[in-house]
């Protein structure tokens, strides 16, 4: 089992030096920053793909450090991108594996004289290290900075770490490796069940392609340009050229949306089936624009959308020309927390006949301290709904399809209510998280044939699952 944290104090932020406050107490980064809510690049404050991660203190203090070592953009020493910004120059680092799984454990002295005169012609120094009865564990050394591990596991498992700078010879990287996985074979002949050898994981590069799963499975992208980078007063906001899903919105460390991903907006607006011509439509985040680009070609009386950031510059195949003006022929965006927003609609009695729900995804798990999240989410829920008409619908995302407990508790959380609700689901394929997602199309108040005030979900479609 590994686990990898790695920093780059040139990388963190390839923007102009910016002043970023350090609290000890929370442990927490307060980066200063100015600008209209409604910047050119940011995004709704919550993520699309929510988590909850837990930071070591050495984590923090170390990013809190490497904050204050902000690359100017105008250095002549920077190499310019393809959108123009400039990067220092940086070489990473290609960390390879080589593993063995064996039906028994290997004789490891056999094995480990065997392996010496490999080790001996690229010309890399061991150091043997106490394992405290764990097995064989060996460090090597070796030229142009190549740095190994060897390690024979007491259950009958041989793994070899290889780390290289990148611009390292690969010929000679592939022979040692080519080398080394043919002699154990041989010294291991008949007691291999699995040989697996992956592709280097790049780590420490100018450009970040590995990205997690909402369900913790590490994703390698094409990533090949940061195209934007920045703090709002809400998240970080990246976005990240692919070259196969085009520009990705990344907020906080979640992948949020590629310009390919239309098949999430459809998603989320009913999949085709609803008729939005002449209705009132209220759209609760969705600050990639994408919602709000497709629903006003369906001729809708008017869309009220609440965003506290949004993307309008670099995501232009996802938002086309909508966020260019704060009002159009037949919406308005409120640059506005939702909430009071949503409890001011509720004192008013205004009502919508679509609420679209895009602020945030149910979370990965039930655990302690993703209880603010879930909160949230139950304060939405029901503001939503007491602004939803009778007939209304209201939509929302789900989150990965194997995330089963946090959409069990999810829907748990419906027939909570202040009314009585009925609801479906929908399982949508989202190219660029590779994973299939859950979305809930729709929530709506059913005819009222039992008394508002009812608590519970329609037994027979809480029994399908629909």
């Amino acid at each position: 089992s590994r686990k990898t944290c790695d920093f780059n104090p040139h990388l963190d932020k390839p923007l102009a030096i910016q002043e970023t406050r350090f609290s000890e107490k929370n442990q927490t980064q307060a980066p200063c920053t100015n600008g209209q809510n409604l910047a050119a690049h940011a995004h709704a404050p919550s993520s699309k793909q929510h988590r909850s991660h837990t930071h070591a203190s050495s984590h923090q203090r170390a990013r809190a450090l490497f904050n204050r070592y902000r690359l100017s953009t105008d250095s002549p020493a920077a190499a310019p991108s393809r959108h123009g910004s400039r990067l220092y120059p940086i070489m990473a680092v290609l960390h390879y594996t080589l593993d063995f799984k064996l039906r028994a454990p290997a004789d490891v002295s056999a094995t480990v004289h065997g392996l010496q005169s490999i080790f001996q012609e690229q010309e890399m120094t061991e150091n043997v290290h106490d394992s405290e009865g764990h097995g064989y564990v060996a460090t090597f050394i070796g030229k142009n900075g190549r740095f190994a591990i060897l390690r024979m596991h007491s259950h009958g498992l041989v793994t070899f770490d290889l780390q290289c700078l990148e611009g390292d010879d690969v010929g000679q990287v592939d022979n040692l490796l080519n080398a080394l996985e043919k002699k154990l074979k041989a010294l291991l002949n008949g007691n291999i069940l699995r040989i697996k050898r992956l592709p280097a994981l790049v780590r420490g590069s100018a450009v970040d392609r590995y990205w997690p799963t909402a369900d913790g499975r590490l994703t390698e992208y094409d990533i090949d340009e940061v195209v934007y980078e920045k703090d709002s007063a809400y998240q970080n906001i990246k976005i990240l050229h692919s070259r196969q899903f085009g520009n990705m919105l990344i907020l906080n460390g979640d992948v949020n949306l590629a310009e390919s991903d239309l098949p999430y907006t459809q998603a989320i607006m009913g999949s085709g089936k609803e008729h939005y011509a002449g209705k009132e439509v209220l759209i609760l985040g969705g600050g990639d624009g994408g919602i709000l680009h497709e629903a006003v070609k369906l001729k809708p009386k008017m869309i009220t959308m609440l965003v506290i950031d949004g993307c309008r510059k670099h995501m232009r195949k996802t938002c086309g020309n909508v966020l260019d003006n704060l009002k159009g022929d037949c919406y308005e965006i409120l640059v506005q927390d939702c909430v009071p927003i949503l409890k001011r609609f509720v004192e008013q009695g205004r009502t919508f006949d679509y609420v679209i729900n895009d602020l945030t995804a149910v979370p990965i798990s039930t655990a302690p301290e993703e209880d603010s999240t879930w909160e949230f989410l139950r304060l939405i829920l029901d503001l939503s709904i007491r602004v939803l008409r009778p007939s209304g619908k209201y939509f929302t995302q789900g989150n990965c399809v194997n995330l089963t407990d946090a959409l069990i508790e999810y829907e748990k959380l419906l027939g909570q209510l202040s009314c009585r609700v009925d609801f479906s689901k929908e399982v949508v394929g989202v190219l660029q998280h590779l994973e299939e997602v859950m979305s809930l199309p729709p929530l709506s108040r059913p005819p009222p044939l039992l008394p508002e005030c009812e608590a519970s979900p329609s037994p027979s479609n809480a029994q399908r699952g629909e």
